[in-house]
């Protein structure tokens, strides 16, 4: 056997021209963590790319969108960056899903009502208020775009790059943000990544300069793959909790299922939305137990023809006369077969992480597809409940100057401690990305420009290269990897303990502390990695403690140690704030007529009973 190199070695016995050519690196990785790096290389004479603009948004999806088009219409320069691609990112492969209040069809208190309930009370009810006054006008902007013609999954979301390009908003596409800049006197002024498609000698740094930042970067999983959010990886957040800014909502957590068929095949799973023309379009107000869709409206609707102000059907049609079928009622007979089945039903509050197939059972499909299975969206919160705290409906971060924060990066609460059905998230992204631009815009006006700091620049910088300097570490792949077999378990993502939080939050603080700042990276592709893995890791140890920290059971967030809601001490949102290189957690403690109504029992406004929750009630002296 031929001798290897010192230099060649990634770990004794183990060569790197061995592991490439066996493609055997993360394999090697995962038994051997701490290994050399190949790619070692100094980066202080990487090319920098600076960009300046009067607002910069991080995130295309929604929320970016509308806050880029708002942003325009208010005289604003923007600049967009993603770390994919315009038009393909966040929740823009859904730009056909509608769900708008309106007032003619819909009664405002009933909405009001059962949405509180469904999310057992702990929903912002004035960003409620502004969903329904303005979600109609998005509708009729997202129509008028062309949006509602395409089809999930099909090939991006060309309506909103169209729109985008027409207003001059510049790209800035396939480049990874890791961190946010900020002047002398704290004020954000733009934001710092490198570009990650290069080749290892092209690798450059991006330095984006601008008056303010709102972030539209999404929710963000722990890699699972058996949902379409993959990249999303909690970098916002992260960044935002980096700058100072308070996290909320990370006890409750997304249960999205996916198919045994194939698990990680996200767009598979969601292969009937492409198929099914307006089946994917909701409608009907949420269910005070379900949530979601209502299903007798939404057949009743299927029955009798459709108002274009629902989004179903083509737009502005006459009813059909008498006697006659409604237009398209051969594709709205197959649709219901797939709302009878509940194949289209939220699950809701149940942790609905697997069970007897609902699919669409024509041509043998939902033998195919098999039973669901659970993880699709492992480590991703409540759409609308996690991330960037605003108090004053502005969508600026409390606390932070010149930061901003919309869709899925905005925890504004909208649905609480569970989603209650398609739109809210979509139709809620729109309407705060519009809105923080339009508050940015008002900011921007009123303040002058703020001062770059070359030398805090080039120490950012200097920050993010670090993982390609490393001579020797932990390969980011290691890292993914244990994470996701610390975080996903059931037992401690969904059905929590002290004992087990406690444990999980000691391996995750050792690989915070100990394994990032020894991370390495080959080439702009690990680096990526490296920084998306980092973000997780600080996402999993707001989600531990915050776990720890609400000492009740509410929504998804189950404690079986505390298996009941108290809203004596508990009805709050839970906040994480960097303060003096500590996590701290808070309480922000909700209006006292947001409480369930005190003359009906505990049972009749919390109608979903947890595992243990009638004895630990029975055995103790509070009283909800």
């Amino acid at each position: 056997m031929a001798e290897n190199n010192d230099d060649e070695k990634i770990e004794e016995g183990v060569s790197r021209r061995d592991v490439i050519k066996a493609g055997m690196f993360t394999a090697a990785a995962l038994s051997a963590p701490l290994v050399l790096n190949p790619g070692q290389s100094s980066m202080a004479a990487a090319a920098k790319t600076n960009h300046k603009s009067d607002l910069l948004i991080i995130g295309s999806g929604f929320a970016g969108t509308f806050a880029a088009l708002e942003a325009r219409k208010n005289g604003l320069s923007v600049i967009m960056v993603d770390k994919g691609v315009v038009g393909w990112s966040g929740m823009s492969p859904w730009a056909s899903d509608s769900r708008p209040f309106d007032a003619e069809i819909y009664d405002r208190e009933e909405w009001q009502d059962n949405l509180a309930m469904n999310t057992e009370y702990v929903n912002d009810r004035k960003w409620l208020d502004i969903f329904m006054d303005e979600s109609l006008d998005i509708f009729y902007d997202l129509q008028a775009m062309g949006a509602h013609e395409t089809k999930p999954f099909e090939r991006g979301t060309k309506a909103f790059r169209r729109e985008l390009e027409a207003a001059d908003v510049e790209f800035v596409e396939r480049t990874m943000i890791t961190s946010l800049l900020k002047d002398d006197s704290g004020r954000v002024s733009g934001a710092v990544g490198f570009t990650y498609d290069d080749s290892r000698e092209e690798s450059k740094a991006i330095v984006l300069n601008a008056g303010a930042v709102i972030l539209c970067t999404g929710a963000g999983s722990y890699k699972s793959p058996g949902f379409p959010i993959w990249g999303q990886t909690f970098d916002g957040d992260a960044m935002a909790y980096e700058a100072g800014a308070k996290i909320v909502g990370k006890e409750f957590h997304d249960t999205h299922p996916t198919f045994a068929f194939a698990p990680a095949a996200a767009y598979e799973g969601w292969k009937w939305a492409q198929e099914v023309k307006g089946a994917y379009v909701m409608v009907g107000p949420p269910n005070k137990l379900d949530g979601g869709l209502t299903l007798g409206n939404a057949l009743s609707v299927y029955n009798h023809g459709v108002d274009r102000r629902l989004g179903m059907g083509p737009g502005g049609e006459a009813p059909p006369a008498p006697g006659e079928p409604p237009p398209g009622a051969e594709e709205r007979e197959r649709n219901k077969k797939y709302l009878g089945k509940g194949y289209l039903k939220t699950p809701g509050l149940h942790l609905d992480m697997g069970g007897p197939p609902e699919a669409p059972s024509e041509e043998g499909e939902a033998e195919k597809m098999g039973h669901r299975v659970g993880g699709a969206t492992a480590g991703m919160g409540v759409h609308k409940s996690e991330g960037v705290l605003s108090s004053d409906y502005t969508c600026a971060a409390d606390g932070v100057e010149g930061l901003y924060a919309a869709g899925d990066a905005l925890g504004s609460m909208l649905c609480g401690s569970l989603y209650p059905g398609r739109g809210f998230s979509s139709y809620g992204s729109a309407i705060q990305g519009r809105r923080a631009a339009k508050y940015a815009a008002q900011f921007l006006k009123a303040n002058p420009p703020p001062e770059v700091n070359e030398n805090k620049v080039a120490k950012v910088v200097e920050a993010m290269w670090a993982p390609r300097e490393n001579e020797r570490g932990y390969s980011p792949e290691w890292l993914t990897a244990t994470l996701q077999n610390t975080m996903t378990p059931f037992h401690v993502l969904y059905v929590k303990e002290r004992r087990r939080l406690d444990g999980a939050l000691a391996s995750i603080e050792f690989l915070r502390q100990h394994c990032v700042p020894r991370m390495i990276a080959r080439d702009g592709h690990e680096l990526r990695m490296a920084h998306e893995v980092k973000s997780m890791l600080l996402n999993a140890e707001m989600k531990l403690r915050a776990g720890l920290y609400r000492e009740e059971s509410r929504g998804t967030h189950f404690r079986e140690d505390f298996p009941a809601r108290n809203d004596d001490e508990w009805f709050c949102w839970v906040t994480a704030q960097s303060q003096d290189g500590q996590m701290a957690m808070g309480k922000k403690m909700l209006p006292e007529e947001w409480k369930p109504d005190a003359a009906r029992s505990y049972r009749e406004n919390y109608p979903r009973i947890f595992p243990g929750e009638d004895e630990y009630m029975n055995n103790r002296s509070f009283t909800a």
